[in-house]
């Protein structure tokens, strides 16, 4: 079995609103993040891993829009490229051993 990497990605992002407002609120990204997890079922290993990694690349994003003042971020700028470290480090574990033999024999755009 492989998985398509990009419809992914593409069906996390789709998750997330256009905008996330972060000033002075500052779990507005968990909160949209556990609300998507409880709706994944816990067997769900590719959803949920997928959800935390774009969560972990947007994380990043409102670090750097914050040190800019900027209170709006735009999931919609999170890049595959971002999505695809933080999924690897995430397979890293060995507890992912097999998922992520699977995730680095697939293509973006293969077999989903």
């Amino acid at each position: 079995m492989t998985i398509d990497k990009y419809a992914l990605f593409e069906t996390t992002k789709a998750l997330w609103p256009e905008t996330v407002n972060v000033s002075g609120h500052p779990n507005a990204l968990n909160e949209i993040y556990y609300r998507h997890e409880s709706a994944f079922s816990q067997d769900d290993d590719w959803h949920q891993l997928a959800l935390w990694s774009f969560h972990q690349a947007l994380s990043a994003h409102e670090q750097r829009y914050s040190a800019k003042g900027m209170p709006i971020i735009y999931p919609r700028e999170v890049t595959f490229f971002e999505f695809d470290k933080w999924m690897r480090f995430n397979l890293g574990d060995n507890c992912w051993s097999s998922e992520r033999v699977e995730y680095e024999n697939s293509e973006p755009g293969g077999d989903a």
